[in-house]
């Protein structure tokens, strides 16, 4: 069915998104997104792989947000693990979207932090936990081996689909998970991240100040642009950037 998107406003980092009753898709640039939206082909329904591949980037986001939080636990809230799990917290919910517009079962309901209902996703999980609870060096080589096979399955599932928003999605997570990956490279190196590198999240692109873990360039000139590169602005496309508690 094409359903015409009624007009929202809103600046994110790294992505143009245009918001449809809550929900918004990204599309490349950065800025800000005003007047009529177009009209977006979705699909009345979605075939069984494409539904295969929801449920399972769904428990792997999950995963992410559950490791993520624990080692932050572990380590005093040690960054960037406690500045990605907000990050991880709106992919979640992002594909948590597409699961009740297609009528997918979620397979994380009513699941505590750590419980999963992929038998891979579990065993993941559990050696993960176990490895970065070694050390804070350790942590950080676990961050980087989970974006790596984030962005790896993602890969697969953006083939796997043809639904337009599927993939919106999709890459726009895949996106994030870069951004995720180089703040995580860079712990593992013992640098600091530089202005507007990491976090897949933080100030639009073309404001020109800021720093931290935002995805959008700034010049290190030390006042805190919108977003303040804390994961502030939404970073994912169905998730709505105007609201106020996405932080």
């Amino acid at each position: 069915m094409n359903t015409t998107w009624r007009t929202r406003t809103a600046i994110i980092a790294g992505a143009t998104v245009i918001l449809a009753g809550g929900a918004t898709v990204a599309v490349a640039g950065a800025t800000t997104v005003t007047g009529a939206a177009p009209t977006v082909a979705m699909a009345a329904s979605v075939d069984a792989a494409t539904a295969k591949g929801l449920a399972f980037t769904r428990e792997e986001e999950q995963m992410a947000r559950d490791l993520y939080r624990a080692l932050a636990d572990q380590y005093d809230g040690a960054m960037p693990f406690s500045m990605i799990v907000g990050s991880e917290q709106r992919h979640f919910d992002s594909v948590g979207v597409l699961l009740t517009r297609y009528g997918i079962a979620d397979p994380s309901a009513g699941a505590s932090a750590g419980s999963y209902a992929d038998p891979a996703i579990q065993k993941l999980y559990d050696g993960w936990l176990a490895e970065g609870k070694t050390s804070l060096a350790a942590a950080y080589g676990v961050g980087v081996a989970l974006e790596k096979r984030d962005i790896a399955d993602l890969d697969t599932v953006i083939a796997a689909t043809s639904a337009t928003d599927v993939k919106a999605l999709y890459t726009q997570l895949q996106n994030a998970s870069k951004h995720h990956l180089a703040a995580y490279e860079a712990a593992v190196d013992g640098r600091t991240m530089g202005p507007g590198a990491g976090m897949g999240a933080g100030m639009g692109a073309g404001m020109g100040r800021g720093y931290g873990y935002g995805n959008a360039p700034g010049t290190g000139q030390g006042r805190m642009g919108p977003g303040n590169g804390t994961g502030q602005v939404a970073d994912c496309p169905m998730h709505d950037a105007t609201d106020s508690t996405d932080s």
